[in-house]
């Protein structure tokens, strides 16, 4: 039972992800009400039997679970877009652009430091650092106490509430894992973030792309 509970959830986080594109595609062309019941068929398909499995099983073997951040910006990003009236001080405040480079930025030097040492480029394996039994089982909640400190002295409220998001489900254990690691970054949103990142750069250098993105 404990195991399909977790695949529900893999699945849930699969078919959510399936949502948030299908309104990135139409959200520019459609009125909000439309794409709200848009992403209500979505839903609805995704879970729709195919062969014996639903379609949120495909994306699930393809994206496995997302981390709580992932979670939380996926969700945030499909309720504010087919939210109707009184959405444009909720819209301001996720748009603020002041708020989502530290975002970028923290998604991509964890990534950095994590993926290529955990892929054995050294003998040091910062995964390792995610288990409660870690050689240095401070040092993870350390780095993570310090961006939290750097949030709260910045006031850099989206990252703040994604970071203490993933360590309140780690010690609720809502995802199967027992590293904190998944709970805080997944390489969806590493890849992501990288690429907003390199996005910003050429845009700063050539302004007329800004207008286009």
């Amino acid at each position: 039972m404990e195991l399909l509970m977790w695949t529900d959830l893999g699945i849930f986080s699969a078919t959510l992800l399936w949502i948030a594109l299908v309104v990135k595609m139409t959200r520019r062309w459609l009125p909000k009400s439309v794409l709200a019941a848009l992403a209500i068929a979505a839903l609805i398909i995704g879970m729709v039997p195919f062969n014996d499995l639903v379609i949120g099983s495909y994306l699930f073997s393809l994206v496995s679970y997302l981390s709580v951040p992932s979670l939380l910006l996926l969700s945030a990003f499909i309720l504010l877009n087919c939210l109707g009236q009184g959405r444009k001080l909720l819209r301001e405040r996720w748009e603020d652009k002041a708020q989502w480079l530290p975002v970028y930025g923290f998604f991509a030097i964890s990534g950095v430091l994590l993926y290529p040492l955990a892929g054995g480029l050294t003998l040091f394996d910062p995964y390792r650092l995610g288990f409660e039994d870690a050689p240095f089982p401070p040092l993870l909640p350390l780095y993570l106490l310090g961006w939290c400190l750097a949030c709260v002295y910045w006031r850099w409220l989206h990252l703040l509430v994604l970071i203490l998001g993933a360590i309140a489900a780690f010690y609720l254990k809502l995802l199967p894992s027992l590293n904190l690691w998944d709970y805080v970054i997944d390489p969806l949103i590493v890849f992501y973030s990288l690429f907003m990142l390199v996005k910003r750069g050429v845009c700063g250098m050539f302004p007329s792309c800004a207008s286009n993105g």
